[in-house]
């Protein structure tokens, strides 16, 4: 804030004073909704070109390579059959009893 108040950016503290003096006239003869409305507006219509443009060239683009496969562990059985059994009535108890 302080660099565009001491206009050490020159750039951006003319940016900043030019769109506020935008704002500040539209504001002047037009409602704030609207002002807003049209603000909004013009921000779509800035943001979804750029973001079209970004999926094209990531859509063209080569597919980056892949990593090489690893092998996946072997997954032992943490509950016996007969807990699993006991863990699904269970919760099937429950379900019904949530569906009553």
């Amino acid at each position: 804030v302080w660099e565009l108040l001491y206009w050490r950016v020159p750039e951006r503290s003319a940016l900043a004073l030019l769109v506020a003096l935008v704002a500040l006239g539209c504001l002047s003869r037009f409602s704030v909704i609207s002002v807003g409305a049209y603000g909004a507006l013009a921000v779509l219509a800035v943001t979804i070109p750029l973001r079209l443009r970004q999926v094209a060239l990531r859509a063209l683009s080569p597919p980056p390579p892949e990593p090489p496969v690893r092998p996946q562990p072997e997954v032992r059985e943490l509950l016996s059959p007969e807990q699993q059994q006991r863990w699904a009535r269970c919760l099937a108890r429950h379900a019904v009893t949530a569906t009553r």
